[in-house]
């Protein structure tokens, strides 16, 4: 029987403090017109101390398996796609596996710049049609 890999559930988290082009301006000599006529960019976010990509991703993590009304106790592999990951050691997917409570979970970084979280969404795709796995978290950070 042939099976197939389904996304069934999504999440997002951001920071909280958000700086806006107009915030901006008042720092250096810019405007939002210019800044978004040459960008595209609105405003950024940025970090606060106690916000990191772990942070962050776990609680992107949590968001979609609620979505997809799956526990973290079922979860079977997360992968964390990241060019900016937590800590070289342990792998940023080891601090989320720990933070949300998938104990059973094998955890792993995948680095490959723009393309990570598309590799990782095959590489998971791939175990679960293997048979490896049932459910994957796959976070792009």
């Amino acid at each position: 029987m042939t099976r197939y890999a389904h996304i069934t559930g999504w999440g997002a988290a951001v920071p909280e403090k958000i700086l806006t082009n107009d915030d901006l301006a008042q720092i250096v000599e810019t405007s939002d017109e210019w800044i978004r006529s040459r960008t595209g960019i609105r405003e950024r976010r940025i970090a606060a101390p106690e916000e990191s990509t772990a942070t962050l991703a776990s609680a992107a993590a949590l968001k979609a398996l609620e979505v997809a009304g799956i526990s973290p106790a079922q979860v079977d592999l997360i992968i964390v796609a990241s060019s900016s990951p937590e800590y070289l050691f342990p792998a940023t997917a080891c601090l989320v596996q720990d933070h949300i409570g998938a104990n059973k979970a094998g955890a792993f970084d995948l680095s490959a710049a723009c393309t990570g979280f598309i590799y990782a969404v095959n590489m998971a795709a791939s175990q679960i049609r293997g048979g490896a796995i049932d459910t994957a978290v796959v976070v792009g950070a």
